[in-house]
C-alpha cells in the first residue's frame, strides 16, 4: 500500500465532514436513503423509482452458518462471523445495467462481490483506519487498486469493524466495467470486473472478525438522480453542461470526459447527503 500524505489525509478529512453522507433517523427515509426510492418525491426532486424496478433485499439468515439478525437503536443488520458469506441473485438479465447499494461495515478481510466486481477491505496506511481495495486479474497475476476511501476501525459488538457508508456500484456487464458512488459522490469510473453469465450473485464474505450487512437494494434505474440515458450521470448535469442527453451510442471517450467535468464540480459543490439510520459504533 502507499503511503498516504498529510494532504491527502486533509483532504480526506474535509470530504468527510462535508455531510455528503448523513446518518440519521427518519421514518419516512426510503431503503439506505437513495433519494429515488420514496414513495412520492417534492416539487424539485427526481422522479421515483417505480416499486417493479427496485427491490430491498430481506436480510434475513436463510439457513447461513454463522450468521445471525441483530437490532442496535433500531437500525437493523445481520451478522456475520469471520470468513462467513451471505449471498443474494442478481435481478435483471445478464448484460443489462444494474445498480446495487449496500451498506458493509466489515472488518480485515471482508469481501464485498458483487456480480464479479471484488472490493475487499484491507489494512490503511493510516493508523487504525480501514480502506477499500478493488481486486483485479491481470497477466501477471491478482492485483489491488486502491479507491481512496478509508474508513476508522471501531469497535461494534466488540468487533472492530470499518464502516463505509452506503456504496453504490452501477454494473455494465457488456463492456465489463462499473461506476462507485459513495453516498451520492461518484468516486471512480469505468472500473474493470469480470462479468459474465456465471457471476449473478451479490456475496459478502466476513473478514477476520466477520461483518455487518445493514442493507442491500437493487434498483433497475439509478436511485441517486434520473438517468434516463443510463449512462451514471446526473440528467441535470448533462443537461447543463450538453444542453442535452448524450445518445445511448455515444462514444465511451466522450461520456467520460463529461464524467471528468461532472467529479470536477463535485469537488466544489457538495452532492446531496443521504439520511439513513446505521448501526452506531459501542458507546455512541
Amino acid at each position: 500500500m502507499n503511503i498516504i500524505s498529510v494532504k491527502h489525509f486533509c483532504a480526506l478529512t474535509a470530504f468527510l465532514s462535508t455531510g455528503i453522507f448523513c446518518l440519521a433517523q427518519t421514518p419516512t427515509s426510503p431503503p439506505l436513503g437513495l433519494p429515488r426510492l420514496k414513495e412520492q418525491a417534492k416539487a424539485g426532486e427526481a422522479t421515483p423509482v417505480a416499486p417493479s424496478k427496485f427491490a430491498d433485499a430481506d436480510l434475513t439468515v436463510r439457513g447461513v452458518t454463522g450468521a445471525r439478525n441483530g437490532e442496535k437503536r433500531g437500525a437493523k443488520f445481520l451478522a456475520l462471523d469471520a470468513t462467513k458469506g451471505w449471498s443474494q441473485p442478481l435481478r435483471g438479465k445478464p448484460g443489462e445495467i444494474l445498480f446495487v447499494s449496500f451498506s458493509v461495515n466489515g472488518s480485515l478481510g471482508t469481501v464485498m462481490e458483487v456480480g464479479g466486481a471484488r472490493l475487499i477491505v484491507v489494512e490503511s496506511a493510516i493508523t487504525h483506519y480501514a480502506t477499500l481495495v478493488l481486486e483485479e486479474s491481470t497477466p501477471a497475476g491478482v492485483k489491488w487498486r486502491e479507491l481512496g476511501l478509508h474508513s476508522p476501525l471501531e469497535q461494534y459488538d466488540t468487533r472492530a469493524l470499518a464502516a463505509f457508508s452506503v456504496l453504490t456500484l452501477r454494473l455494465d456487464p457488456a463492456n465489463s466495467v462499473f461506476d462507485l458512488y459513495q453516498g451520492s459522490r461518484l468516486v471512480a469510473d469505468h472500473l474493470p470486473y469480470q462479468s459474465g453469465k456465471d457471476n449473478r450473485q451479490v456475496t459478502i464474505y466476513g473478514g477476520d472478525a466477520g461483518a455487518m450487512i445493514n442493507g442491500l437494494v437493487q434498483s433497475d434505474e439509478n436511485p441517486l438522480y434520473e438517468d434516463t440515458n443510463a449512462n451514471g450521470i446526473d440528467d441535470r448535469f448533462e443537461q447543463q453542461k450538453k444542453g442535452r442527453l448524450l445518445a445511448a451510442n455515444t462514444p465511451a471517450a466522450d461520456r467520460k470526459a463529461l464524467i471528468k467535468d461532472w467529479r470536477e464540480s463535485q469537488r466544489t459543490q457538495r452532492p446531496a447527503a443521504l439520511f439513513v439510520n446505521l448501526p452506531r459504533p459501542d458507546g455512541k
